[in-house]
């Protein structure tokens, strides 16, 4: 996986929107996809990146996801 088109942070949790490439009848043709993590510190001070979601990130990760959303509907209409 390549570099992130575009990240949402809220609180620890991050949405990166991704952009890989599909072959059909017609061509290639963008598919993006998103990535949702949460990142804390580990007892010896490191951050790790986990996809597990304690009941106080849940609504940070849905607001990134919207984020997210927003973002990709928005570039698909020419914005």
């Amino acid at each position: 996986m390549g570099s992130p088109e575009k990240k949402f942070k809220v609180g620890a949790c991050t949405a990166s929107i991704f952009v890989n490439e599909a072959n059909t009848k017609d061509g290639k043709v963008p598919i993006k996809t998103v990535v949702l993590q949460r990142v804390y510190k580990d007892k010896s001070g490191k951050f790790q990146n986990v996809t597990s979601f304690g009941t106080n990130d849940v609504p940070k990760a849905v607001l990134a996801l919207e984020k997210a959303y927003d973002h990709m509907v928005s570039k698909d209409i020419g914005e």
